[in-house]
Parts: C-alpha cells; sequence; structure tokens
C-alpha cells in the first residue's frame, strides 16, 4: 500500500539517500553548535553523538530487516495496534512535512545572505518548492539516482575546495582535550544526534530496498560517512576560525568555504560555486522530506498513490515556512522541532517498535508451544 509495484532501490541507494538528507542542513551549524556546549571537546562531543545515532539508526535497520516490504503505517500498526499506528504515521507525516518547511526557508534565508542579495525570500521559497514537487512525484527509484550522482560528486568537491585552507589552520584551536565535565557533557550529547535529523526514513524506505539483509550496511556506511564529513568540517571550521569567533557565525560551514583562495584563480567566484553545490543538497533534502511526508499520508488515509498529494502540500509546506519573522526565530522553531519531534521519531518510536517485536515474537512463541 502506498507504493508503487516498480519502485525498488538498492541498499548502495538507500544510503545515498540518507547521505544526503542528513547533510543538506546539519552541517551548516553543527560546528557553532558544539563548540557553543563543550568549547575545544567539540570534536570528540561529534565522534560520541555519531556513535550514538548510530544506535538508532541500526535499531531502526533491524525493525526494518525484521519486517521486510512493511509500509511504515502497517509497521507501525502490526507493532503497536491500528489506532497508534495511525496517529504516529500521521504525526510522521507533519514530522516530514515541517522538516521540509524548515530546509525551505533556511535555502530561502541562506540564498538570499550569500547569493541573491536583492531577490524576495518568498521568490526563492516557492522556487525550490516547485522544484521539489516535480521530484517528489517522480518517486523513489529517481531521487536514488539523483542522491547517487549528488552526493559523491558534492563530496569530491568539497574535499578539493578546502585543501588549499588545511595550511593556515592552527590546531592548538582544538586542544586541551577533555576538559568538559562529564554530565555536561552526555547532555550535549542531543545536539549532535538531532543533526542526523533524516536518519529515521530508514523506517520509511525500507519497505523499498530490494536487497533488504543489507540495510545495516547502508545505515553504517551513511553514519560513517556522515561522522567523517561533520568531524572534518567541525575541525576545519574551528582551526580555521578559533572558538569563540565560531560560537558567534551563525553559518559557520560555509563562511569556512568563503574564505577559500584557489591557486591560479581559475574559478573566479568560488562562493557562488560552493553555494551552488549546497543548494543542490538542500534540495534533495527537501525532495526526499517532501516525498515522505506525502507517502505517510497516503498511507494513512488509504491512498493508492502518493503523487496525487505532492500538490496539495505545497501551499501548506510554503505556509510553514513563513512562519518565523526572522532567522532568530527560525533557529528557535529548528531547536523545539528537534528536541521534541527528533526525540519522538529518532529514539521513542524505533526503540518502542523494537520492544514490541521481541514481545510479539515471545507472545507467538508461548502460543506456538
Amino acid at each position: 500500500m502506498g507504493s508503487r509495484n516498480n519502485d525498488v532501490i538498492l541498499s548502495s541507494q538507500l544510503a545515498a539517500i540518507l547521505s544526503v538528507t542528513i547533510i543538506g542542513v546539519g552541517i551548516l551549524s553543527l560546528p557553532r553548535l558544539v563548540v557553543d556546549e563543550v568549547g575545544a571537546d567539540n570534536w570528540v562531543l561529534v565522534i560520541a553523538g555519531s556513535g550514538l545515532a548510530l544506535v538508532f539508526g541500526l535499531i531502526m535497520a533491524f525493525v526494518g530487516k525484521k519486517f521486510p516490504g512493511r509500509t511504515y503505517l502497517e509497521l507501525t500498526q502490526s507493532l503497536l495496534g491500528k489506532p497508534v499506528g495511525t496517529l504516529i504515521t500521521l504525526g510522521f507525516s507533519l514530522y516530514l512535512m515541517i522538516l521540509a518547511a524548515i530546509e525551505v526557508r533556511i535555502f530561502g534565508e541562506v540564498t538570499k545572505q550569500y547569493l541573491l542579495f536583492n531577490t524576495p525570500l518568498e521568490a526563492l521559497s516557492v522556487t525550490i518548492l516547485v522544484l521539489a514537487v516535480y521530484l517528489a512525484r517522480s518517486g523513489i527509484e529517481t531521487i536514488a539516482r539523483m542522491a547517487e550522482i549528488i552526493f559523491p560528486i558534492a563530496t569530491v568537491i568539497a574535499v578539493l575546495l578546502v585543501l588549499p585552507v588545511i595550511p593556515e589552520l592552527d590546531v592548538s584551536y582544538i586542544l586541551p582535550l577533555l576538559r568538559t565535565p562529564p554530565m555536561k557533557f552526555i547532555k550535549a550529547l542531543p545536539t549532535v544526534v538531532f543533526s542526523y535529523v533524516g536518519m529515521e526514513v530508514v523506517l520509511l524506505f525500507s519497505s523499498f530496498v530490494k536487497d533488504t539483509k543489507k540495510i545495516h550496511k547502508s545505515v553504517i556506511l551513511t553514519i560513517a560517512l556522515v561522522t567523517w564529513f561533520y568531524l572534518s568540517v567541525t575541525w576545519l571550521t574551528v582551526s580555521r576560525f578559533g572558538l569563540i569567533e565560531t560560537a558567534h557565525i551563525l553559518w559557520p560551514a560555509l563562511e569556512l568555504f568563503k574564505t577559500v583562495d584557489l591557486p591560479g584563480a581559475f574559478l573566479e567566484n568560488v562562493e557562488a560555486f560552493i553555494m551552488s553545490i549546497w543548494i543542490f543538497s538542500v534540495f534533495m533534502t527537501l525532495a526526499v522530506a517532501y516525498f515522505g511526508s506525502s507517502l505517510t499520508l497516503s498511507q494513512a488515509i488509504g491512498s493508492k498513490e502518493q503523487n496525487y498529494l505532492v500538490l496539495p502540500l505545497l501551499p501548506i509546506i510554503y505556509f510553514l515556512a513563513m512562519i518565523p519573522d526572522n532567522v532568530a526565530q527560525l533557529r528557535e522553531l529548528l531547536d523545539l522541532y528537534s528536541f521534541y519531534m527528533g526525540t519522538l521519531y529518532i529514539a521513542v518510536v524505533p526503540v518502542a517498535l523494537l520492544i514490541m517485536s521481541f514481545l510479539k515474537k515471545q507472545k507467538g512463541g508461548k502460543k506456538g508451544a
């Protein structure tokens, strides 16, 4: 229910989808957030938080593998009961809808600040939404193919662009280590875990994966790649700007790339080039969230095709994106979204599904005996 017969993706494509979905916006402010929480222990926090994110990701992979071919609605209803499962699925649709709206607004704000200074925020938001509608209506296979192309290209280009910055780094900014009190460090872990918002689509897309037994490998590969990416950008940003300046920069990762001065000046406007790469990444994150929202909504209301719901969601997502009056309110919304809805769908729901899958197995075993 809710998926087309020909919509099948490989586990490697799932890894590509997860990678572009997670990195899209999480990378922008992560250096500032971790520095603000634990200072010089920022990169240690990134590693520890990523390890915790891996645990939740593997729980999702385990549940998806245990019930292959089941949609998100079927999965939640079979393990948590029909009313609760339907409610959680509807909530997940709203969760992804809000994620899409946040992506749209961040895209508009960043593009206006760094690239198209005189273009109205509304025009930028509508433009990327219309493009996302096309991709969301094309289905999971098209999204997977695009993710397979965009992620490796963007990664290679990003690595090549930061190489000229390395000689200018000051590693003293990441020292001394392990000075953060243990309880403060533990309380800061969710900051990194929430930067993995997007990985919860594992449970949603597992029904499309052809080689279901390899889902856990997709999760491990994704978390490993994203951890490396987060760790590199955080370390480079802090080593470039220092702790105090990093903590006060709104989008530290973009500011890092702005400092790139390519030898030979074969590319005059480096900033515009970097922005175009980031836009592709955000576009993919938006498309995945948009598709996921329409898919879960179609499952919850019993519609056979999700693409009928894509267009009606456009004005809703646009309205949600325009609610914050400024960037400060947008940051507050993102914090609230991550803390409450992120906790529910990254941690609580997967753990509840895991526990219920074991309990139902035990009950089934007793009945069989």
